[in-house]
């Protein structure tokens, strides 16, 4: 028995066979075990030629001494600036970067103000991270990075601002700016905006290529970098926010335990600390403006930073919490785990690496803490006079048809149940790599047909699931037999009754023969939430978008509002 499947969470050096019955934790002890055999300071990884990289910020930097020299050179800068809402997205915002070398002498700040004028100066706090990876040769690979967080709590709702960092010398980041949540009563329409599993198009710091870009011949409907142009989009769009369903940058492009390779082509594997600053560059267009709010996937657990339990992080979180600002009002130990209100819309982050029969490495780790919180939060949330719509989101697919995973039973018996019971209206999935959406579901079989374009009543018709595991990592397969079902295609032989199957385990599928797959696209897509609050009648209308600006599908669900 295997607690790790191929592919199924990143390789941080552990050898394959080892890590293949290793635990996250476990992974981290040998790890820690293994640094203190070959202990590596800062002038030995230089020497070495492996790099403690200071600038982490420099694209093309790869880990060399050269890089290192040119880092020493270099006036230090904050990069990859990336928003989150508090716990209470009217008041709170977190603002979060990188800095491109060691922090300079004297505080770096955040710059925050509206109606034309800074008017508050908030404080800075930086957070090292250090990343010693064993590598397949027996070497270790190093890299020293600062990430620089500021909170601002007591914002007035509804209000735009505007920030900047602020360095020692005078020096500033652009300015950007973001919005806080409307105040109670607002009958404002807004949209929020959601995908999964994106990673990135380009080679990160360290220079190497990704086993993870490689496209299939066939792959024609896309842009040449899907996850560039879905960013892209997102960006346009302005959205209140966006959700991320897990699998977020893919700092283990492939998770075969394959050796590592510094030279490019594929058929290696090895976690690498700088694809995070690749990635935050990247979203950083929309990011700096609209908070991006993440949930975590199996290749977001990162064994390496297992001990960094000082904001009550394990279980491979511990690099999340140098990286990452989550509102963090979820079960102690579970940080990924979260709920915020926008307007009529209560929010909910779901840890499905808890719940995951499928890939168990890190299941049952909050001891139950989880689902007993996410019950109360829901309770919570139908008891608000002031919230019409319940949405969760996280990674792997309580309901969901593919060849690579399907639908996890460990998910599913945990969240399905609840929703079924709070009349939750929305699901957001990832871990499967395409777009598909469910027929409103009840007691797991469809309750209502919903075709492109109906009209669905949560309270009466049930939930309906989408899986956005479509935002840029290379596309799985449907079942055999299966095809896409979207607007104007609807596959010869595809209907909403499909062969699939639950995964009861590393190795152990059910087959199922399910009648709720009412939408499918195997290719690059996100989904707009488009939210009309009341009063009387409140709609949210859930449009998929591909990465070439297409409109595939669209659903309406409908509620009655006492505003």
């Amino acid at each position: 028995m295997t607690h790790t499947p191929p592919g199924g969470a990143p390789d941080v050096g552990v050898p394959a066979d080892l890590a293949a019955r290793m635990s996250v934790g476990e992974q981290h002890e040998w790890l820690t075990a293994h640094l203190r055999r070959h202990p590596v300071s800062r002038r030995t990884a230089l020497r070495g030629g492996a790099g403690v990289v200071a600038a982490m910020g420099l694209a093309s930097a790869p880990w060399t001494l050269a890089a290192c020299a040119q880092a020493a050179q270099a006036p230090v800068s904050v990069v990859g600036r990336h928003l989150a809402f508090g716990a209470d997205p009217q008041r709170q915002v977190a603002f979060a970067g990188e800095l491109t070398a060691a922090p300079p002498a004297g505080p770096v700040v955040v710059d925050l103000g509206h109606d034309g004028a800074f008017g508050t100066t908030l404080p800075v706090e930086v957070r090292r991270l250090v990343s010693q990876v064993p590598q397949a040769d027996g070497a270790i690979r190093g890299s020293e990075q600062f990430f620089v967080h500021a909170r601002a709590d007591g914002l007035a709702p509804g209000e735009r601002y505007r920030y900047r960092f602020r360095l020692p010398d005078g020096s500033t980041t652009p300015e950007a700016e973001f919005t806080t949540a409307p105040p109670p009563g607002s009958t404002e329409p807004w949209s929020f905006t959601a995908f999964a599993d994106q990673g990135v198009d380009t080679a990160p710091p360290s220079g190497r290529d990704e086993y993870a870009n490689e496209y299939t011949p066939d792959d024609t409907r896309r842009t040449m970098t899907p996850s560039t142009a879905l960013v892209d989009r997102v960006a346009a769009q302005r959205p209140a926010f966006h959700l991320l369903a897990g699998d977020i940058c893919y700092a283990d492009p492939s998770g075969h335990g394959l050796p590592e390779r510094s030279d490019g082509g594929s058929g290696f594997d090895s976690f690498d600390p700088t694809v995070w600053t690749t990635y935050f560059g990247l979203i950083e267009r929309s990011a700096a403006s609209t908070p991006w709010m993440f949930a975590t996937g199996n290749h977001d657990m990162e064994a390496l930073y297992d001990d960094n339990r000082a904001r009550g992080a394990s279980h491979g979180y511990g690099g999340h919490a140098a990286r990452l600002d989550l509102p963090g009002n979820g079960p102690a130990g579970c940080p990924s785990v979260y709920a915020f209100r926008y307007g009529t819309v209560g929010v909910v982050s779901v840890d499905a690496n808890d719940l995951s029969t499928e890939i168990p490495t890190n299941a049952g780790y909050s001891g139950g803490r989880q689902t007993a919180w996410l019950r109360d939060t829901l309770t919570a949330l139908r008891a608000d006079p002031g919230v019409d719509w319940v949405v969760l989101f996280f990674h792997h697919c309580a309901f969901a048809t593919s060849r690579a995973h399907a639908s996890d039973a460990g998910v599913r018996a945990a969240v399905a149940p609840l929703c079924d019971e709070f009349a939750v209206d929305l699901v957001l999935q990832g871990h499967n790599h395409q777009y598909e959406r469910t027929d409103p579901i009840r007691r797991g079989r469809a309750a209502v047909r919903a075709p492109d374009g109906a009209t669905v009543r949560p309270e009466t018709d049930g939930t309906t699931y989408l899986c956005v595991g479509s935002g840029g990592r290379p596309r799985y397969s449907w079942q055999p037999g299966e095809t896409d079902r979207y607007r104007g295609h609807p596959g010869p032989d595809s209907g909403t009754t499909v062969a699939s199957y639950v995964a009861l385990g590393e190795d152990a599928q059910q087959p199922e023969q399910i009648d709720w797959s009412q939408a499918r696209y195997l290719d690059y897509a996100y989904v707009t939430v488009d939210v009309a609050p009341g009063p009387g009648r409140t709609t949210l209308t859930v449009r998929a978008t591909t990465d070439t600006g297409r409109e595939i599908d669209r659903v309406v669900l409908e509620r009655r509002s006492p505003m």
